[in-house]
């Protein structure tokens, strides 16, 4: 089958265009539009009544800058729960290890289990952890929670403003 709706390259976002000197077929005004109204409004998606204390808290924190920034609507409600979820796990495998560390008789640490017959191994809380730092890592990535992350998260640069004297711009208008 050649070609369907999935074929090609996908479309770049008109603020790419702008920024490359635009060479598509689109005209300078629809360009301009299309960057100015972003395709989902910048608004507090509500918080989920399931999310534990914990999660509650780093919604709670995390919320206010993510709306200031732009980078929230109130379609993100699962990516931001599923972000503060993993923050709440980590912070509770981290506790937990550090419990075991207080009172670990063997000398062994909340980082290691130590079987009967003597073997070793990375503790569950310490897989858990890991686990849940991972899950935290990639979800607030998708916000820019890392410096890596953060840099496709750059505002698109102001409009240049008029390139053309009065008297062209009509004469411009026709080609842009």
């Amino acid at each position: 089958m050649a070609g369907n709706a999935n074929s090609g390259r996908p479309a770049k976002p008109a603020t790419v265009h702008l920024l490359q000197g635009n060479r598509s077929k689109k005209s300078m005004s629809e360009l301009l539009d299309e960057a100015a109204t972003p395709a989902v409004p910048v608004a507090a998606p509500p918080m989920p009544d399931w999310l534990t204390e914990d999660a509650a808290a780093e919604w709670q924190r995390v919320l206010p800058d993510l709306i200031t920034l732009g980078l929230i609507s109130t379609l993100d409600m699962m990516a931001l729960a599923t972000y503060c979820e993993a923050v709440a796990d980590w912070q509770r495998f981290r506790c937990m290890i550090a419990e075991q560390n207080q009172r670990s008789e063997s000398g062994d640490k909340g980082d290691v289990q130590t079987f009967a017959t003597g073997a070793k191994q990375i503790s569950v809380w310490r897989q858990l952890a890991n686990d849940a730092e991972k899950r935290a890592n990639a979800a607030g990535a998708q916000f820019g929670f890392s410096p890596m992350a953060r840099r496709t998260l750059k505002p698109a640069a102001p409009a240049q403003g008029n390139l053309f004297p009065n008297e062209h711009e009509e004469a411009a208008a026709k080609y842009f």
